[in-house]
């Protein structure tokens, strides 16, 4: 293999989708588009399409810029990720993540999806940059764009997003944000690792520069949402908070970060504050970053949010960090936004820490803390805080900057609140040391220049005075000039006559100081007050005079607008000029104002005494200044200013305004009069709207008196302002018309025509509302018609046909109109008059108009006006023929007067209906105008007269909704004539500067789209006639839309209009000819247009339907270009002829990929035609420059839809197409897509011409095994496919003629089959299986499967053959094959597997190999290959059964194979073999195939192998029988009952022959046993005793336990049935169990063998073989207690009591005789078990016997001392004894058992006591027996046999003196004695015990305290006496009898003994241990008289034990020191 193979096989895993073309085919997953779309798309496509929305980012973001190179050009479409280097990948890595990034921006936009597709296809980001990817899209979560990208990626199990949104992938849709919030909670990611993915997401985007609005809500939202969790759940999780903090940081750290990023960070940061309680160094750093400067976040907000953040910390001191007062001197306004905050939320915490910090540099924060400082609702604590910092600060510090900062704010902060600043200086004062800081007394006095601007705003008029001099003078020096200006500016409105004095007293140093504006506003309030004072007026007026205007003449129009406009006029409560102040006007700097200059004279004589007087001289001077105004040299400005005071809010000036207009409008002429009077009626009609003028009275144009005396009287009134409004209004009816001609019906009109028709038409609605008076209304119209005369008509239509116009207008207009009509022939100038008709059809499409309406009272109107205009027949004048278009008129076409009388007649006919249906009139013309079969020429011409005359006046009237509306009639009129009307309007569009391009592109777009629309709707089928006419435009004019060269602003809305036209069937109406010409226009128009024009033409070329023959002709033109002439002689071309090959092949690649080839009628010629084109490709392949590829590849696909159609071979070879072409591709061409296609070609031409084919089959499968079997896309593998199933079939039919048999099949077709098996590990992984599917089907499955599964499994035995790929890896491929077929096929090919291991594993010890696969070894391979054969086989065996499990298969090969696998399983004992797993996987492969198999046929191959099987064979059959007879089902057992006998039969004889397979035997019959059922129980005994008797014959103690273990089996199974062999079994296990030579197992099991013989027949043992089995058992308890005492049980359950105990009688014998400790307990634990067993009814006739054995028993102990037995030994028999007593008294009742018990007391005490002493040791020993009795009883049975004490009572009163005066002496009996007492009162409970007898028995137990000293107490086993009396004392509660034991015994402590003292002592112990409670009335007695003596005592011994007793009592009491004082 190549090293460059190797490579690209070696990143296989990175990119599974190998690229194909010449670039490479995009990835198969896409983003934009769905699956079957994107797969159409070739890498071309999707480029072009990336580079598209990638200049469309450019725009709008340039920064785009960097990634072009890279990623977006034509380099990038050649990058393939597969073949570069790790470095090269991971520098792509970091530019697609900076890339993805800044897309994230646009990812909803279409062109960042066209960019996001490009990457997925190219670059795979889906795949390889998955983290990036998902991270740009998570903004958008909720948008279908987040589930569109989620559906196509591949997250790796590495990612932190894999946990997350892995299960997402297959059902992808948009995620609600809790989602993720969960998914990034450390509940549910604890590695916080996807938290801190998310949380860096801001920071990155930062850096980088693309942040965005989508990310920061995103970002936002999800950090508030996991707090919010976190604030309602458990709390943060710490991590959580750590990550959270640093991001927050350092976001807001980041410089120029920007607005929106730190309010992105805001909410979060106040959450976090608010839901942890952070540290205070985490705290701090977020404190300290909220100052950092430079960030580009909002003052403002980052304040506010600092502000919070701190008020939540109630107990913050430690300040806001380093720098923290230089950052705050950064903030802007900081101020302002402190003192908005502290207005809003108060934050006086926050307050108090932020200006704390700033008064540590108060000189930087001068401004900001004034702000603060002087605000009216400070707080308390801050003014407190500010007061002292800044009083010691100021004192100590030596900076003069900072010490009168100090004292500025100390001042300002004093006058405020003095009390405070006063204390905190007294408490400063007391603090500061005196001599070193005293407090400056200064810091709170306010400087000079300070008290100047406070009394510059006092109330008190002399301190005014004196501050504006003040001011003044500080002004002049240069101090605070600013300042100064703003308090100078705030007086000059003051009304005060000394403080305006004071003010102009230096006018030249004021006029230095003020600006022009700053005076002018701060004056302006004077001049404009509703009062003013015309004094102060005065004295302003001589400063503007005198002093302004001389210095600033510039000012005199600001001046004369902003201050003297509203003081002209004067009325009855404002006289603002008095006559001395208007004389000042005339003088001093006012004489050079325009205005003033020309009117001062009028202005004073206007100021006369007297009402009249005043308002004659308003209307003068209104008259003066209009007349100022007339000759001002800034009219257009002047005019401007006096409108806008028509809003004014001062009635002078507004009224003022209103006069000086009305006189302009009557005085003006001309243009001026006429664009005045528009402006005044712009600025009028809005305003009017709601007001009724018509009840004014005396209302004209003229200036009455009575509007003058409400001008002067009623300023305010509204109503004087109407009259003003009326008045000007009526002067409208003076402005003059233009001279001159005016177009009313045009769009498009002259300045002069549009101004004076706005006028007009705004007089006529004003003139026709109700809002004028009626003699106003009525003036203003009669002057107006006035002017117009003739014109009046057309007027009216330009009114109705309006879409502005409202109805009632309309209405009017015609009316008027039809009042014109009839009027018309009054008129001296009417043609009328001199008695010629009058013909008005000129305005009769406006009236067509109207009857369009959409208001059915017009329509009305309209009809009569119709009516009107009817005439007669003759051909009168014209009305308005050459002025109604103006200069176009011209081109109005006229209808003949019959033509005109008819239409108009017949329109009449339907009036009624056009009032009724504005849609009717549309209706009726398409039906008059319609081509109608049957009618004559006549009727023809009148029709096609009406369409002229109405697209005549289309083309002259210039107007667009009067042309929509004349076109729309005509929209369903089929007529060629409306075609030739509307080309020269369509034609003019080429040409920019057309008039009519003009007009139209003046238009809205929508009018545009409307009317170019109507026009070429006129393009039909109908009228295609119109495009052949010889000199006409029309064809001309569809090509030159064609023609790129033309540029026009319309062409390509025209271009797509005619587009769809020839859709729609204008063009298969078309010539053949005209059809070529236009085919070849529109390709070379599509490769001269730009992408997206281009694209809308190729759709059109796709839709056009083209017939075989024109596609023929087609070809042959468009490949001209390419054809060679041989006779041609070579000359120099120049560069257009080299480049036209390129030019055709790409108009060629255009031509045909526009065809639907698959929808094209098949034909033959057409396929030839299209091999030419492939021919001429060949010849020119080294002269086109590119394209050639894609063509040739376009054109395959042609042939092949076209051929795959054909299925007559005469007619492919009558068209001489041949192969020999389509090879010649082949082999010249490098691009495997064009290959691809010729293949696919080449196998449809199979079915037509097979020999041409299959003599090229060489060529054809070389290409496949070099080029596409490497390729990984679906269509490369639908050719190898198809090719396959075509090509193959007739090459195996061949070998299959060949071959005798499979394995010669095979080994024939070895190497053909070979080809592709050992391609395989080249194969694309996804498409190997679907490759190798389709080859064996193609093969013939039940014929090849097989082979191609060896030779698949085959290479995994070699590194060659596996290709880098694992074995498991190798192996797979196989199994999935198999995997596709049916269940027959995969049995067969199970067969055909073991078939062939059988002949691989003989070849192993053979020279001569026969297995199939043996033929692919060579000898240059390793020698355990065919090991390796064998073992990948089985492997492949195993995953085959595995599909074939639970299926239903054929019987016989699966029961051939079974047989065949159990001899193979048999056979893997040799030597090559052995350290091999072949062995243990062919079992597993026998037992999966197994499952395979029948039950019967299973048994039946057992049986066989068990006849006629070697040893091996019987026994590998035998374990695999064990094996599998457990899962036969019982009813199927019982179908084969007769089999499973007959192999037990031979298993039978298998036994009895003792031989190797014995234990294989043994396993097979255990199995049977284990599942029989009852029908076989009868050939399971038969084998019973073959069983048993092997066990004899065997050695191996293995064997023998199986053997015992078996006999068990059929003993439990059979039952009865065992009866007849009982004394072989048991003699047998007998034997086993007393051999000694046997292992323990082998006993083990023979005890289990004879307790199933026990428990199955118990009834049929007899007592001899009891006997043996006891006695045997009770031997060897000696060696093994378990299984004895399992069998000891066994026996007491089973075998009924009347039989066992006459046989333990009998044995009891011979265990006396043997005398051993060890049988006689084995022998009582017998009897216990018997008697516990035994049956109630069963005792009282055994009772007596029983029980005299009891006794007999009992005096066991004597007979055993006797022989010198151990003393333990006997108590440990006596145990048992006693033991097996118990068990019989459990069984008896109280009146059974007490005559024993008295019978037992006899023998003890009585029977023996006569002429003995009392210390008899026999005696002694009874008595000890019935103690031990008496022991076990009272344990037992508690206080039930505590009455039974009173029968011991009178002997233990016996015993006690006895043993007292020591005449009984046993310590024994004395120490049992005392245990049984203790053990009575233990268990007692009131059964037996009084405290009369425990009194009466108390001395002589006392009395048992000195005695048997030597035994030495312990907590484990403490004295017998104290134990007993501490019973006795927690027995009773009575006081009497605790007194006198604990007297009693505190007596004994005073023994002269010290042992007894002690022994004494813990008696005392004892006592109070078990008692204290109810004895601690005792403590004063017994501590102060018995233990106070005693702690005293001699003996130490005695001490500490006193010690001890006293430490006891102690816990019960406390202290007891004041008893021993």
């Amino acid at each position: 293999m190549s090293s460059l193979a190797q490579q690209l096989q070696s990143i296989a895993s990175l990119d599974a989708a190998r690229l194909t073309s010449a670039y490479g085919a995009p990835s198969g997953k896409s983003y934009l588009f769905p699956p079957d779309v994107a797969s159409s798309h070739d890498i071309d496509s999707i480029f072009d399409l990336a580079q598209s929305g990638f200049d469309e980012l450019l725009s709008l973001d340039p920064e785009m810029e960097e990634f072009e190179e890279e990623l977006f050009s034509e380099s990038a479409k050649r990058t393939d990720r597969m073949v570069l280097s790790k470095e090269e990948n991971d520098n792509l890595d970091r530019t697609l993540g900076r890339c993805l990034r800044r897309l994230g921006k646009w990812i909803r936009l279409m062109a960042g999806g066209k960019c996001i597709e490009w990457m997925v296809r190219r670059f795979r980001v889906h795949e390889m940059n998955v983290d990036e990817v998902l991270r740009s899209f998570l903004p958008y979560h909720e948008s279908p764009n987040f589930p569109r990208i989620l559906a196509i990626v591949t997250i790796p199990k590495t990612s932190p997003y894999y946990a997350t949104f892995a299960p997402l992938v297959k059902d992808a849709q948009p995620i609600p944000r809790s989602y993720i919030v969960t998914s990034i909670s450390p509940a549910k990611d604890k590695s916080l690792v996807l938290l801190g993915d998310i949380a860096s997401m801001v920071q990155q985007a930062v850096k980088e520069g693309v942040v965005h609005h989508a990310l920061l809500t995103f970002w936002t939202a999800t950090m508030v949402d996991l707090l919010e969790g976190a604030r309602h759940g458990k709390g943060a999780n710490e991590g959580v908070v750590k990550q959270l903090v640093e991001s927050f940081v350092t976001l807001l750290e980041t410089p120029k970060a920007g607005e929106d990023v730190n309010a992105a960070v805001y909410p979060p940061l106040v959450l976090l504050t608010r839901t942890v309680p952070l540290a205070d160094e985490p705290f701090l750093a977020i404190v300290s970053s909220l100052l950092t400067p430079g960030t580009g976040s909002n003052p403002s907000q980052r304040m506010l949010t600092l502000l919070v953040i701190l008020n939540d910390r109630h107990t913050w001191s430690l300040g806001l960090g380093e720098h923290a007062t230089e950052n705050l001197a950064k903030v802007s306004q900081l101020g302002e936004i402190l003192v908005a905050a502290m207005d809003k939320y108060r934050f006086e915490k926050a307050l108090n820490i932020v200006v704390k910090s700033m008064l540590e540099k108060p000189d930087l924060h001068a401004k900001a803390l004034a702000t603060v400082l002087e605000h009216e609702s400070l707080p308390t604590s801050v003014t407190e805080l500010a007061s002292t910092n800044l009083l010691q600060l100021g004192s100590s510090t030596d900076s003069q900057e900072v010490k009168a900062a100090c004292k500025s704010l100390l001042t300002n902060l004093r006058e405020r609140h003095p009390s405070i600043v006063d204390t905190a200086f007294l408490q400063a004062s007391a603090s500061l040391e005196i001599d070193t800081h005293p407090v400056d007394h200064g810091l709170v006095q306010k400087p000079s220049g300070e008290v100047a601007f406070l009394d510059v705003y006092a109330a008190d008029i002399s301190s005014r005075v004196t501050g504006v001099k003040s001011v003044i003078d500080m002004a002049k020096k240069g101090e605070e000039i600013e300042s100064s200006i703003t308090a100078l500016e705030a007086r000059l409105s003051d009304v005060d006559e000394n403080v305006v004095n004071a003010l102009y007293e230096e006018p030249k140093s004021l006029l230095e100081i003020l600006p022009v504006e700053k005076y002018i506003a701060g004056v302006k309030p004077v001049f404009w007050a509703v009062s003013p004072i015309s004094h102060i007026i005065g004295l302003h007026l001589d400063f503007i005079s005198q002093h302004l205007l001389v210095s600033h003449p510039e000012a005199g129009k600001q001046i004369y607008e902003s201050l003297l406009f509203p003081i002209f006029l004067s009325t009855e409560k404002r006289q603002p000029l008095t006559k001395s102040q208007a004389l000042k006007l005339l003088n001093g700097g006012f004489k050079k104002l325009d205005k003033l200059s020309t009117i001062g004279p009028e202005i004073g004589k206007a100021r006369e005494e007297g009402m009249k007087g005043a308002q004659k001289g308003n209307l003068v001077i209104a008259k003066a200044l209009a007349g100022a105004t007339l000759s001002s040299s800034t009219f257009e400005d002047d005019i401007s200013f006096l409108i806008a005071q028509l809003d004014s809010t001062t009635s002078s000036a507004r009224l003022l305004a209103y006069l000086i207009l009305h006189s302009l409008v009557l005085t003006l002429r001309g243009p001026r009069q006429l664009s005045t009077s528009l402006s005044i009626l712009k600025y009028l009609s809005p305003r009017l709207t709601g007001h009724s003028l018509r009840d004014l009275k005396h209302a004209d144009e003229n200036v009455n008196t009575e509007y003058m005396e409400s001008v002067y009287k009623k300023p305010e009134e509204t109503r004087t302002t109407l009259r003003a409004i009326v008045s000007i209004l009526a002067a409208m009816g003076k402005v003059i018309k233009p001279i001159g001609q005016i177009v009313w019906l045009s769009g498009e009109s002259k300045a002069k025509d549009a101004s004076y028709k706005t006028f007009a038409q705004q007089i006529y609605l004003w003139a026709n509302i109700a809002i004028l008076p009626a003699n106003v209304a009525h003036f203003l119209l009669r002057s107006l018609l006035t002017q117009l005369g003739e014109e009046a008509l057309l007027f009216f239509s330009s009114i109705w046909t309006s879409s502005t116009s409202p109805v009632p207008l309309r209405i009017s207009a015609l009316k008027h109109a039809l009042a014109f009509i009839h009027a018309y022939a009054t008129l001296p100038t009417s043609p009328a008059a001199q008695g010629q008709p009058v013909d008005f059809q000129v305005v009769l499409p406006q009236i067509l108009i109207a009857l369009q309406d959409s208001d059915k009272d017009v329509r009305r109107v309209a009809v009569d006006v119709l009516r009107s205009v009817e005439g007669g027949e003759g051909m009168g004048d014209v009305y308005a023929l050459d002025t109604i278009y103006g200069d176009r008129s011209e081109m109005t076409q006229l209808l003949k007067s019959v033509d005109r009388k008819k239409y108009i007649e017949t329109l009449l006919e339907v009036a009624e209906e056009f009032v009724i249906d504005r849609l009717r009139l549309k209706a009726f013309h398409t039906e008059v105008l319609n081509m109608q079969s049957g009618k004559n020429r006549k009727e023809s011409a009148h029709r096609r007269a009406i369409i002229g005359f109405l697209m005549s006046h289309v083309a002259s009237y210039r107007a667009i909704d009067p042309r929509l509306v004349l076109l729309s009639l005509l929209s369903d009129v089929h007529d060629t004539s409306i075609l030739r009307s509307a080309i020269p309007l369509l034609a003019s569009l080429f040409d920019d500067k057309s008039e009519e391009s003009l007009w139209l592109s003046s238009l809205p777009d929508g009018q545009q789209a409307l009317y170019v629309q109507a026009l070429m709707g006129s393009l039909r089928v109908q009228s295609v006639s119109v495009l052949g006419e010889a000199g006409g435009e029309g064809w001309e004019f569809l090509l030159n839309l064609l023609d790129a060269s033309k540029s026009s602003r319309f062409i390509a809305r025209l271009r797509i209009l005619s587009f769809k036209a020839m859709v729609g069937g204008v063009f298969s109406a078309l010539e053949a000819h005209q059809q070529i010409e236009y085919i070849i226009a529109l390709i070379q128009c599509i490769h001269a247009l730009p992408t997206d024009d281009a694209l809308d033409a190729v759709k059109v070329l796709e839709k056009l339907d083209i017939q075989p023959r024109v596609l023929i002709e087609l070809i042959e033109h468009l490949s001209d270009p390419l054809e060679t002439s041989v006779n041609r002689k070579r000359q120099r071309q120049d560069a257009a002829d080299e480049d036209r090959p390129t030019q055709a092949v790409h108009e060629l690649i255009t031509f045909v990929d526009s065809r639907n080839w698959p929808s094209i009628p098949a034909s033959a010629p057409l396929v030839a035609s299209l091999m030419s084109i492939l021919s001429a490709l060949l010849a020119k392949r080294l002269i086109v420059k590119e394209g050639i590829d894609y063509l040739e590849q376009e054109v395959f696909g042609a042939i092949l839809a076209l051929v795959e159609r054909i299925t007559d071979a005469q007619e492919i070879q009558r068209a001489h197409v041949g192969i020999e072409v389509v090879i010649k591709v082949i082999r010249a061409s490098t691009n495997p897509r064009t290959a691809q296609r010729a293949l696919l070609v080449a196998s449809e031409l199979a079915r037509l011409i097979p020999d041409a084919v299959l003599h090229n089959v060489m060529p054809i499968f070389t290409f496949m095994g070099a080029s596409d079997f490497q390729r990984d896309d679906a269509y490369t593998f639908g050719v190898v496919e198809k090719t396959v199933s075509r090509i193959v079939p007739v090459m195996t039919q061949s070998l299959k003629e060949k071959a005798q048999n499979s394995l010669e099949l095979y080994t024939k077709s070895l190497t053909f089959l070979s080809i592709f098996t050992d391609m395989a590990g080249r194969l694309p992984r996804h498409r190997t299986l679907p490759f190798f599917v389709h080859l064996v089907k193609s093969l013939g499955a039940s014929d090849y499967l097989a082979p191609v599964c060896m030779l698949l499994v085959d290479r995994a035995t070699t590194k060659a053959g596996r290709n880098k790929e694992s074995v498991s890896t190798a192996l797979e491929l196989p199994a999935n094959l198999v995997a596709a077929f049916d269940v027959s096929v995969k049995t067969q090919v199970l067969g055909e597997i073991v078939q062939e291991l059988a002949r691989l594993i003989g070849d192993l010890s053979k020279a001569d190999k026969e297995a199939f696969l043996s033929q692919t070894i060579s000898e240059n391979d390793a020698t355990d290959r065919p090991l390796r054969q064998v073992t990948y086989l089985l492997s492949f065996l195993s995953s085959i059964l595995g599909q074939l499990r639970g299926k239903a298969c054929s019987q016989a090969l699966v029961q051939s194979a079974v047989r065949q696998l159990i001899v193979l399983a048999a056979s893997t004992s040799q030597p090559v073999m052995a350290t091999t797993d072949i062995p243990s996987n062919l079992h597993k492969t026998l037992a999966s195939t197994m499952l395979l198999l029948s039950a019967d046929n299973f048994l039946g191959v057992t049986a066989e192998l068990l006849s006629d099987g070697s040893e091996q064979d019987i026994i590998m059959s035998l374990g695999v029988f064990a094996e599998r007879l457990p899962l036969i089902k019982s009813e199927v057992r019982l179908r084969c009952t007769k089999v499973i006998a007959e192999i037990l039969k031979r298993i039978g004889g298998l036994l009895a022959a003792s031989g190797a397979t014995v234990n294989a035997a043994l396993e097979a019959v255990k199995s049977v046993i284990k599942t029989a059922i009852a029908q076989e129980d009868g050939a399971l005994a038969s084998v019973l005793p073959t069983v048993v008797g092997c066990i004899g014959k065997v050695k191996d103690s293995a064997v023998i336990v199986a053997a015992l273990s078996l006999v068990e089996l059929l003993v439990r199974r059979l039952a009865a049935r065992t009866i007849p062999f009982i004394q072989s079994i048991l003699d047998t296990s007998l034997n086993l169990i007393k051999s000694t030579k046997l292992a323990a197992t082998a006993t083990n099991q023979a005890f289990v063998t004879l307790s199933s013989v026990i428990e199955t027949i118990p009834t049929f043992i007899s007592s001899k073989q009891l006997n043996a089995i006891l006695i045997t058992t009770i031997d060897y308890r000696r060696v093994e207690e378990t299984n004895s005492a399992s069998l000891f049980t066994t026996l007491a359950k089973k075998i009924r009591t009347k039989s066992l105990f006459p046989v333990l009688i009998e044995a009891w014998k011979t265990v006396q005789e043997k005398g051993g400790d060890n049988e006689m307990k084995g022998f009582f634990e017998m009897l216990r078990l018997t008697l516990k067993n035994a049956a109630r009814e069963d005792l009282p006739s055994m009772l007596k016997p029983v029980f005299a054995f009891f006794l007999d028993v009992f005096d066991l102990r004597h007979r055993l001392q006797l022989k010198g037995v151990d003393t333990r030994v006997v108590n440990d028999v006596e145990e048992s004894a006693i033991g097996s007593f118990l068990e019989l008294v459990t069984k008896l009742n109280e009146p059974t058992f007490k005559p024993l018990f008295i019978r037992l007391y006899d023998w003890a005490v009585i029977d023996l006591a006569e002429g003995k002493n009392a210390d008899d040791g026999r005696l002694t020993e009874r008595k000890i027996v019935l103690l031990h009795v008496m022991m076990g009883l009272l344990t037992k049975f508690k206080n039930l046999l505590s009455p039974y004490m009173g029968i011991l009572f009178p002997h233990i009163q016996e015993l006690l003196p006895a043993f007292a005066s020591g005449s009984v002496r046993s310590e024994p009996l004395w120490t049992l004695l005392l245990n049984v007492l203790g053990k009575s009162f233990e268990v007692d409970s009131g059964a037996f015990w009084t405290d009369a007898l425990e009194i009466e028995l108390l001395p002589q137990l006392v009395a048992q305290v000195p005695l048997f000293l030597p035994i030495a107490p312990s907590p484990q086993s403490p004295r017998p006496i104290s134990s007993c009396l501490a019973n006795l004392a927690g027995s009773t509660t009575a006081e009497n009898v605790l007194r006198r034991l604990n007297t009693a015994v505190c007596l004994a402590t005073r023994s002269d003994d010290p042992k007894v003292r002690l022994a004494a002592l813990d008696a005392l112990s004892a006592i109070w241990d078990a008692q204290a409670e109810e004895m601690v009335g005792l403590v004063p007695e017994t501590v102060s008289e018995f233990l106070a003596e005693l702690l005293e005592d001699e003996s130490k011994d005695v001490e500490i034990a006193a010690r001890g007793v006293l430490a006891k009592i102690e816990k019960v009491t406390g202290s007891l020191k004041e008893y021993l004082e």
